[in-house]
């Protein structure tokens, strides 16, 4: 539960409405002693023997010399009491109904603001789990995984809310509740009360037991549930290749096994649940049993109680233990948030880039990168990866000077992509320095350095919204004519205007209803938009018909006129006019060059080309 408490701390930015709505419950609290009070003063005064007028009760009351001499003078108060015994007990019985509507409106004031403040939290904490999946590292090794990272975002988060809104609302009301009545109790008999109160650390330790198994059983419940949904995900993704393969029984078994142990975690915790709040009840009640019992033996045996008092003793410690129910289940509650809590942790612990975007304003946390203009190094790099046993990267050495256009080639494993990741600081090496026009890439602010890069990448990515919006993905400021001018550069312009709404066409999931070819371009339009120094292609042709490939080779020598690009190629056709083309084997450059001087002296690039090469 530690992890729930230090969650629940979020709670703290909002003192103003925790102050208010402590108040309210007070209030509330207040409220239900003096209705208490005044019912116990009407029905003892009214219904005795000699019955007394409520003028004269208020009037000794109002004339005591036991009153607080800071109390002003309200003896002009008697002027509106009736001086009749039932006029006085019709006055007393109504004047409870403004003391309930005061009441009423507290309690819901207190439990408005409680929600509020809980929903507040959680809303915050989603913020600094997504801040945390955005901003985490490349190369950290994934053992949440997507899936779980979404279960946890969104499931876990509002099981917490849950927790937040019943510690603010039910356990405040509940247990103010519990004590004003157990006050009445003991001011009424203590002796009497003392008996009932060795109930409680009975009900204590049973409501901890069966936290413990709802917990438990919660925990695993989420992990499951983080399963399912990642079962549903995978096979949602490509139902067609589910279709094709006859595994649409698989699929059904696998995702009906998970939902199985889902349900089964979750009747465990039922269990638990079901019977807190029955055996917390039975233990209150043989508590109340016990007082009752020796209530009795007091009136009837030694007469040391009068009946009347023993009467109200008893409602009173009856209303209570109606209060430690709703406790029992509040318990559960929490002990299910604490599972939950312990999931979002786990996210919020995670490490994030070095220098995210919003997360440093100091400008000690590194230099503004110049654009660049003169040249990308690699010096003796060297990089692994977590938890692997080889180097990915043996140390390499690199001088790529500004505007040329750099093809990356090699077999798969060579170290490709990792040495590109480690432009734009996706990762960063193990050893060795990337310099950029001299400057070393640890020592500048990450904003500053992926403000000059754009990457398009072997699979076109899209996001939701129109196709304005994702040419302009992060620059929503851009006016409409320079994306217009990107289309129309990237060779997208003419099959954007004849789609029905044009730019402002909004695509469906992925880009779903667009060809490949279509979608690759306003990748590439996004591309131009960003007017990079540095531009790193994943082969952005290798999935696409010859048409598309043709279109997008042109919008791509357009592209990488006055900028440095970096090409990882997995077809070499597309790297045969780069130069240098730089040939990486084991995680070390084995040679760099033109094409033809490739072909005369590199045995790797000679199999390459020829196991490749087939246009």
């Amino acid at each position: 539960m530690k992890e729930f408490w230090t969650l629940a701390c979020e709670m703290g930015r909002y003192r103003g409405l925790l102050v208010i709505a402590l108040g309210a419950a007070l209030l509330d609290a207040a409220t239900a002693f003096a209705g208490f009070g005044l019912l116990r003063v009407v029905v003892s005064k009214t219904f005795a023997d000699d019955p007394v007028p409520m003028y004269d009760v208020v009037r000794d009351l109002l004339t005591s010399p036991d009153l607080p001499a800071w109390l002003p003078d309200l003896t002009g108060l008697l002027a509106w009491m009736p001086a009749g015994v039932y006029p006085g007990f019709a006055l007393a019985l109504i004047m409870v109904i403004p003391l309930t509507l005061f009441g009423s409106t507290m309690r819901f004031t207190h439990t408005a603001l409680s929600y509020t403040v809980g929903l507040r939290a959680v809303m915050r904490i989603r913020q600094r789990a997504y801040f945390r999946m955005l901003h985490v590292p490349a190369d950290l090794p994934d053992d949440i995984g997507a899936a779980d990272r979404l279960s946890r975002l969104m499931s876990d988060t509002s099981r917490l809310g849950r927790g937040f809104s019943a510690i603010m609302g039910r356990a405040v009301r509940d247990s103010m509740m519990g004590v004003v009545f157990l006050a009445w109790a003991l001011i009424i008999d203590w002796k009497l009360s003392g008996i009932f109160l060795l109930a409680m650390p009975v009900v204590g330790v049973a409501m901890r037991k069966f936290g413990k198994k709802v917990r438990k059983a919660s925990r695993h419940s989420l992990r499951q549930h983080a399963q399912m949904i990642q079962a549903a995900q995978e096979s949602m993704q490509s139902p067609a290749v589910v279709r094709v393969h006859g595994a649409e029984g698989y699929e059904r078994r696998r995702f009906n096994a998970i939902n199985r142990a889902v349900f089964n975690q979750e009747m465990k915790a039922r269990t638990a649940r079901a019977l807190s709040s029955p055996v917390v009840e039975l233990i209150a009640l043989v508590g109340l049993i016990g007082v009752s019992l020796l209530a009795g033996w007091y009136v009837f045996g030694q007469q040391s109680a009068t009946p009347a008092d023993v009467m109200w003793v008893l409602v009173a410690l009856g209303l209570a233990g109606g209060s430690v129910k709703p406790m029992a289940n509040l318990n559960n509650d929490l002990q299910d948030s604490g599972a939950a809590a312990r999931r979002v942790m786990e996210i919020l612990n995670t490490p994030v880039e070095a220098n995210p975007r919003g997360a440093f304003k100091n400008p000690d946390n590194g230099a503004l990168l110049p654009r660049h203009i003169d040249s990308i190094v690699f010096e003796q790099v060297v990089y692994r990866y977590p938890n692997a046993n080889d180097n990915a990267l043996r140390g390499v050495d690199l001088n790529l000077p500004f505007g040329c256009s750099a093809a990356i080639v090699g077999t798969n494993g060579s170290g490709k992509s990792t040495l590109l990741n480690l432009v734009p600081r996706l990762t960063q090496p193990t050893g060795g320095r990337v310099l950029i026009d001299g400057v070393d890439l640890a020592t500048v602010r990450l904003r500053s350095l992926r403000d000059q890069i754009a990457m398009v990448t072997q699979q076109a990515v899209l996001f939701e919204g129109t196709i304005a919006d994702n040419i302009a993905y992060g620059r929503r400021e851009t006016p409409r004519d320079e994306v217009v001018a990107a289309a129309k550069a990237a060779f997208a312009h003419a099959f954007i205007t004849r789609l029905p709404e044009g730019y402002d066409t909004r695509l469906g999931e992925a880009g779903s209803g667009l060809s490949g070819g279509q979608k690759q371009r306003l990748c590439i339009a996004r591309a131009v938009l960003r007017q990079p120094a540095i531009l790193i292609m994943d082969e952005a042709t290798s999935q696409i018909d010859a048409e598309s490939e043709s279109l997008i080779a042109q919008a791509v020598r357009t592209l990488q006129k006055g900028r440095t690009t970096l090409t990882i190629a997995h077809r070499l056709s597309t790297v045969v006019d780069c130069n240098p083309i730089v040939v990486m084997s084991d995680g070390r450059v084995v040679d760099q060059g033109s094409h033809t001087e490739l072909l005369e002296r590199c045995e790797i690039y000679k199999t390459l080309v020829s196991n490749q090469l087939t246009k």
